[in-house]
């Protein structure tokens, strides 16, 4: 049953209205004590997002609160493992992308920009920012690790240390012809064999190392994208994050995990001025956010507690 509508929740302290507030369990895959996870939507500049907020039971602590954001075309719901692990001591946000997940949909094509503009309104109006409790930490992978990237760029006030991983970094020649072959809206309508091929590919012959939940987990957020899941990788081809990168104030731990953007994301250690390389390529496999959920807890935790 649905509670009331323009509930409060209660993030670090303060209440905070949001139009449904859910509760939800913790996979019982990863079970973590001590932690607390509810959901709440921050407004933004394309309506509302939606986040999967965690903290330790106790309270939220003095720690700085960390922003999770995902690949595309998936959810929030991409960190849920990595989230319990890394919340046993923090604030953990993850946001879907608008457009993806349970966040309104952007009336027009948004650009990397947009979103992380989009994510500066949720942070902000969840009471993060200068004139509220400070600045968060952001982590991203692929689509989110640009977002992650250009919003450092752009609101150094609001972000203190960022964490890259499978960094979606190209060359120009790279993303325009990556944009040909992958960009521009997909048959979801008017393909029979496009969302039978889709959960092939996702649930029967998916990750071993994940289990068949949660394949079908991804499966279906990647479906509640529908007709505009290609914003998300269109707007990731169209962005050139080299610029940001060279630029970057804040300290940056480039973190290599066992993807397809693995060296992507080494050789962005080279552009990165304040970067610090942390590879755990081969100990880790495919699904490493579910899989070493606690490694790469572990390892995120050693470098945003660190001086």
């Amino acid at each position: 049953m649905k509670p009331p509508a323009r509930a409060r929740v209660s993030i670090e302290g303060r209440d905070r209205r949001a139009g449904y507030v859910f509760t939800f369990q913790m996979s019982s895959s990863s079970p973590v004590s001590g932690v607390t996870a509810r959901r709440f939507y921050g407004a933004c500049r394309f309506g509302q997002i939606h986040v999967q907020a965690a903290e330790p039971a106790a309270g939220p602590g003095d720690k700085t609160a960390v922003a999770c954001f995902h690949t595309s075309p998936l959810s929030g719901v991409e960190f849920r493992l990595f989230q319990s692990q890394l919340a046993a001591d923090r604030v953990v946000l993850c946001p879907d992308t608008p457009g993806f997940g349970g966040s309104d949909v952007p009336p027009r094509v948004p650009t990397i920009p947009d979103y992380a503009a989009a994510m500066a309104d949720m942070l902000e109006d969840a009471g993060y920012g200068p004139k509220g409790r400070g600045p968060v930490d952001l982590l991203g992978t692929h689509t989110g690790s640009l977002i992650a990237v250009e919003l450092a760029g752009a609101r150094p006030d609001l972000v203190r240390k960022v964490i890259l991983s499978s960094l979606a970094l190209f060359s120009a020649a790279q993303r325009a012809e990556m944009l040909q072959r992958y960009g521009g809206p997909q048959p979801l309508l008017t393909d029979p064999n496009f969302v039978p091929k889709a959960f092939q590919e996702s649930v029967i012959a998916g990750h071993a190392d994940q289990s068949a939940e949660r394949r079908l987990e991804f499966f279906a957020e990647r479906l509640r994208a529908g007709t505009t899941s290609w914003y998300g990788p269109e707007a990731s081809l169209s962005y050139d994050p080299i610029p940001r990168l060279e630029t970057m104030s804040q300290p940056v731990l480039l973190l290599v995990v066992k993807d397809i953007l693995a060296q992507n994301t080494r050789d962005a250690a080279a552009l990165v001025p304040t970067g610090t390389l942390t590879d755990l390529e081969a100990v880790t496999t495919n699904a490493p956010w579910d899989a070493q959920a606690d490694l790469l807890a572990s390892a995120a935790r050693g470098f945003l507690d660190g001086v």
